[in-house]
């Protein structure tokens, strides 16, 4: 039987470097505009040439995309960690959603490119929470699907991403325009909406 070739030396001191060129451009992300950081500044705190970070990510917009991508799979696993824990799948939906709430409400980043865009900054990573938004929202639908789907085989598959599609839809709504009304309520009516829908497609 074939095994999965062990990770190399080169490869862990690979995976080092990107993710302590990603860690540098985060925190320089949750400090000022992005349109303000600079490769030459990451590079230095990095302890690396920019030659380096360009040969590693391409551009800048491909460096802001790999930001985002390590914190979307961040969010997929707590998100898997949420669907497992529930007993039903309308629980780990209000679950899930009230953590993705919590934890934008916190998140240093997002405040940041929201409020540059406020102040008629024309950030470079507001963007992808917007005219970009499909580069959350489809894996986010995808990978979440197949969650749900191991944990819950019996699941309607169609229904599971019209739910998912939309609770992504809203909680992206929420970074850019934060409702003023009451969140348990607006939760609630999400998961009301979607256990309505999906009994109606099962009967259906």
């Amino acid at each position: 039987m074939s095994q999965d070739r062990p990770e190399s030396f080169k490869d862990k001191v690979h995976e080092l470097l990107r993710s302590s060129i990603l860690d540098a451009a985060w925190i320089r992300a949750a400090e000022v505009s992005w349109s303000q950081v600079r490769i030459a500044d990451i590079a230095d705190d990095v302890g690396v040439s920019r030659q380096t970070i360009y040969n590693e990510f391409g551009t800048k917009d491909q460096l802001s995309l790999a930001l985002f991508q390590r914190e979307l799979d961040r969010f997929l696993l707590e998100l898997k960690v949420h669907l497992g824990e529930a007993a039903t799948f309308h629980e780990a939906i209000g679950n899930s959603m009230n953590w993705m709430l919590d934890e934008i409400s916190g998140h240093k980043v997002l405040a940041r490119m929201v409020r540059d865009a406020r102040s008629g900054s024309n950030d470079g990573l507001l963007p992808i929470l917007t005219v970009r938004a499909d580069f959350i929202i489809v894996p986010v639908r995808e990978k979440v699907t197949e969650f749900a789907l191991e944990r819950w085989p019996d699941a309607d598959r169609a229904s599971c991403e019209v739910v998912i599609d939309l609770f992504s839809r809203f909680v992206i709504g929420q970074i850019i325009t934060p409702t003023d009304l009451d969140r348990e309520a607006m939760v609630a009516a999400m998961i009301t909406m979607a256990t309505h829908y999906t009994a109606g497609q099962h009967s259906s």
